[in-house]
């Protein structure tokens, strides 16, 4: 990958010059929902929508991968946060952990290769819904640097793809949310949105 070239200014210092980038989740297969970590829906459990919480039955978790990052080999991401677009109102409390999936190149998911079956990552950020949702509103995540990072830091990461996961973080049994899936259409699935400059 291509080195990042700060910009210098006098006395001939480094400049934090930092960039920004979002991802796009690209095809049906990269995002979804896992329900009680035992099936995989790729299309969301119905409706075109993902739930995420407790459903009253158990823990229902997503996974979103976003491809071919283009991230600098010598960048340090300075701020990253998932976003995702409301499919309801809600009044809801579910409470959830963000982790990535350990690995150097994430492949789409799966029946075979759900959220429960990858690796994850040591970091993770906790993001406890504490306001009311509302349909076709944008909501992001708390700060997942650390989980970002720590995916670039593996010594054979490849960049062609990262994924991420949201797990239920025993929410109150019917507490959860629902947003759109990729199949909904591609202007409402998740986005990661990654600030980061160079590591000097």
């Amino acid at each position: 990958m291509a080195k990042f070239k700060p910009g210098l200014t006098p006395p001939n210092k480094y400049a934090e010059k930092s960039l920004l980038t979002k991802l796009l989740v690209a095809i049906n297969t990269d995002d979804g929902e896992e329900d009680y970590d035992t099936t995989w829906y790729p299309n969301g459990f119905g409706s075109n929508q993902i739930t995420m919480g407790n459903d009253n039955t158990g823990s229902c978790d997503a996974g979103f991968r976003f491809v071919r990052p283009s991230i600098p080999n010598n960048a340090k991401i300075t701020k990253a946060v998932l976003q995702v677009k409301a499919a309801v109102n809600s009044t809801k409390r579910p409470k959830y952990l963000v982790k990535g999936a350990k690995e150097v190149a994430s492949n789409t998911f799966a029946a075979g290769a759900r959220p429960s079956q990858r690796a994850k990552t040591t970091a993770s950020v906790a993001w406890d819904i504490a306001e009311n949702w509302v349909q076709d509103t944008w909501y992001e995540t708390p700060d997942i640097k650390a989980v970002i990072q720590e995916i670039l830091d593996q010594a054979e990461y490849t960049g062609k793809a990262l994924a991420l996961v949201i797990e239920d973080n025993v929410s109150t049994a019917n507490h959860y949310e629902n947003i759109y899936d990729f199949n909904s259409g591609q202007a409402n699935a998740a986005r990661l949105i990654l600030t980061f400059g160079p590591n000097i």
